[in-house]
């Protein structure tokens, strides 16, 4: 490779925010702000993919090289870069320039195809594409930006959330054959999102996973086989998560007894709250509250 091209890390610039304080692995996130010009190349593409999403906001000329081949394409601001995972690609530019990096594990995208009825696809393969425009896309990474921005706030299982609707959007739009079981995937996601909204709505009454099963209109069976194929968890741990969500989100608000939030949340008593809310946080809710 070209001595003059600099890898990007290497080369001294770092991101102004970043996912890994928070220990995201499967889908990562970097923002990058006013990187001088430079010709640089991203070591992060030897084993995931990358998808860049351009922020500077005068529109500025790029040159990608790959291989033997250059091409060189104006990109605004918005407009999104996927590079696919093993590919050596570089890029020079000639001023300052702003973008969000994502970073996909490609095993993480292959276990998603499999996972949600998306069928095998080869090594979680995303195709390479330039100048994209997804504003959906632009919305999950936004939500992703605000998620480390406030330190992981919203907890593990939103973050979960978030990487694996920014995978499915992935594997229906960006896959070479995927979209042919998208209206396999579309009805199953629906039956888990009403059960999902149940559990929401409910959260203060003793769900049974019978009533579970009758808002999906499926068997007992296959409705915690479904669940946990989309959502790596039974639909029993699900609901801990859901309610210890919702604990801290009302000892936040500091307006109700322990005993009046084990309540709001289904929880027979106090006690067992609070065995329930440090074994899902390692503290218990007493402590949680004091470190707010």
């Amino acid at each position: 490779m070209d001595r003059t091209i600099k890898e990007l890390v290497s080369s001294g610039a770092k991101p102004i925010l970043s996912s890994d304080d928070l220990g995201w692995s499967n889908i990562t996130l970097s923002q990058w702000e006013n990187i001088p010009p430079a010709h640089m190349y991203d070591a992060s593409l030897a084993n995931r993919h990358v998808i860049a999403i351009q922020g500077t906001q005068e529109p500025m000329h790029l040159q990608f090289f790959h291989q033997a081949n250059r091409t060189e394409k104006k990109m605004a601001a918005g407009d999104i870069q996927m590079l696919t995972a093993g590919e050596k690609w570089s890029c020079r530019w000639t001023r300052s320039i702003s973008f969000v990096k994502l970073e996909i594990d490609p095993h993480f995208l292959g276990q998603i195809a499999e996972e949600s009825g998306f069928g095998h696809v080869g090594n979680g393969k995303l195709e390479t594409k330039s100048l994209v425009k997804d504003e959906k896309l632009i919305v999950l990474t936004r939500w992703m930006i605000e998620e480390v921005r406030n330190g992981g706030a919203s907890g593990e299982l939103y973050s979960q959330s978030l990487a694996t609707t920014m995978a499915v959007h992935l594997l229906r739009n960006y896959t070479s054959h995927a979209k042919s079981a998208g209206a396999s995937y579309q009805a199953t996601n629906q039956q888990v999102t009403a059960v999902i909204e149940y559990m929401r709505m409910n959260m203060e009454n003793d769900i049974s996973l019978k009533e579970l099963a009758l808002v999906a209109n499926i068997s007992l069976s296959y409705l915690v086989r479904l669940f946990k194929r989309h959502t790596g968890v039974t639909p029993h741990q699900y609901l801990i998560q859901l309610r210890m969500e919702r604990a801290k989100q009302l000892i936040r608000c500091g307006h109700m007894s322990l005993k009046e939030i084990a309540a709001q949340i289904g929880l027979a008593d106090q006690a067992h709250f609070t065995r329930q809310f440090k074994k899902a946080t390692g503290v218990t809710p007493l402590q949680y509250a004091s470190s707010r």
